[in-house]
Protein backbone atom coordinates (compact mmCIF):
# COMPACT_ATOMS: atom_id res chain seq x y z
CA UNK A 1 0.00 0.00 0.00
CA UNK A 2 2.45 2.56 1.02
CA UNK A 3 4.67 1.71 -2.66
CA UNK A 4 1.42 2.21 -4.11
CA UNK A 5 1.13 5.66 -2.43
CA UNK A 6 4.23 6.68 -3.19
CA UNK A 7 3.96 5.86 -7.05
CA UNK A 8 0.54 8.32 -6.78
CA UNK A 9 2.11 10.99 -5.11
CA UNK A 10 5.55 10.58 -6.86
CA UNK A 11 4.07 11.59 -10.33
CA UNK A 12 1.63 13.96 -9.65
CA UNK A 13 4.29 16.38 -7.28
CA UNK A 14 6.97 18.22 -9.04
CA UNK A 15 9.53 17.46 -6.43
CA UNK A 16 9.51 13.31 -6.47
CA UNK A 17 12.94 13.29 -4.62
CA UNK A 18 11.03 15.07 -1.82
CA UNK A 19 8.57 12.09 -1.34
CA UNK A 20 7.73 10.92 2.19
CA UNK A 21 5.30 8.01 2.93
CA UNK A 22 5.45 6.94 6.77
CA UNK A 23 3.30 3.87 7.57
CA UNK A 24 2.04 3.74 11.14
CA UNK A 25 0.26 1.29 13.37
CA UNK A 26 -2.59 1.70 15.43
CA UNK A 27 -4.63 0.21 18.43
CA UNK A 28 -6.81 -1.29 15.95
CA UNK A 29 -5.04 -4.29 14.04
CA UNK A 30 -6.88 -3.99 10.96
CA UNK A 31 -6.02 0.19 10.72
CA UNK A 32 -2.97 1.17 9.35
CA UNK A 33 -2.22 5.66 8.55
CA UNK A 34 -0.48 6.27 5.95
CA UNK A 35 1.24 9.78 6.10
CA UNK A 36 2.44 11.49 3.40
CA UNK A 37 5.41 14.19 3.21
CA UNK A 38 6.10 16.37 0.41
CA UNK A 39 7.79 19.80 -0.62
CA UNK A 40 6.12 22.55 0.58
CA UNK A 41 5.65 23.83 -3.23
CA UNK A 42 4.20 20.41 -3.97
CA UNK A 43 1.05 20.98 -1.05
CA UNK A 44 -1.44 22.43 -3.35
CA UNK A 45 -0.84 19.84 -6.26
CA UNK A 46 -1.90 17.34 -3.63
CA UNK A 47 -4.92 18.50 -2.36
CA UNK A 48 -6.22 19.84 -5.65
CA UNK A 49 -8.83 22.00 -6.39
CA UNK A 50 -11.60 21.86 -3.41
CA UNK A 51 -9.41 18.62 -2.25
CA UNK A 52 -9.77 16.48 -5.67
CA UNK A 53 -6.56 15.11 -5.50
CA UNK A 54 -6.47 14.09 -1.77
CA UNK A 55 -9.96 12.49 -2.05
CA UNK A 56 -8.75 10.45 -5.09
CA UNK A 57 -5.98 9.30 -3.80
CA UNK A 58 -7.80 8.32 -0.65
CA UNK A 59 -10.59 6.30 -2.75
CA UNK A 60 -8.01 4.33 -5.03
CA UNK A 61 -6.23 3.64 -1.18
CA UNK A 62 -9.80 2.54 -0.06
CA UNK A 63 -10.15 0.01 -3.10
CA UNK A 64 -7.30 -1.35 -2.62
CA UNK A 65 -7.51 -1.95 1.28
CA UNK A 66 -10.94 -3.86 0.69
CA UNK A 67 -9.08 -6.25 -1.37
CA UNK A 68 -6.79 -6.79 1.67
CA UNK A 69 -9.40 -6.94 4.28
CA UNK A 70 -7.80 -3.96 6.06
CA UNK A 71 -8.32 -0.48 6.33
CA UNK A 72 -6.43 2.92 6.07
CA UNK A 73 -6.05 6.22 6.90
CA UNK A 74 -4.21 8.97 4.37
CA UNK A 75 -3.14 12.24 5.54
CA UNK A 76 -0.86 14.57 4.12
CA UNK A 77 1.83 16.48 6.41
CA UNK A 78 3.52 19.98 5.93
CA UNK A 79 6.16 20.80 8.08
CA UNK A 80 5.42 18.64 10.57
CA UNK A 81 2.12 19.20 10.84
CA UNK A 82 -1.47 17.90 9.65
CA UNK A 83 -2.66 19.73 6.54
CA UNK A 84 -6.25 20.91 7.06
CA UNK A 85 -6.98 18.98 3.60
CA UNK A 86 -11.17 18.19 3.37
CA UNK A 87 -12.14 15.08 5.38
CA UNK A 88 -10.09 12.75 6.56
CA UNK A 89 -11.59 9.78 5.91
CA UNK A 90 -10.94 6.33 7.01
CA UNK A 91 -10.55 4.00 4.34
Amino acid sequence: MKQLIEYIVSNIVNHPENVQVTEESTDDKDLTKYLIKVDPEDVGRVIGKQGKVIKSIRQIVRIASIQKGTRAIVDLLEEGSLVEAPTTETV
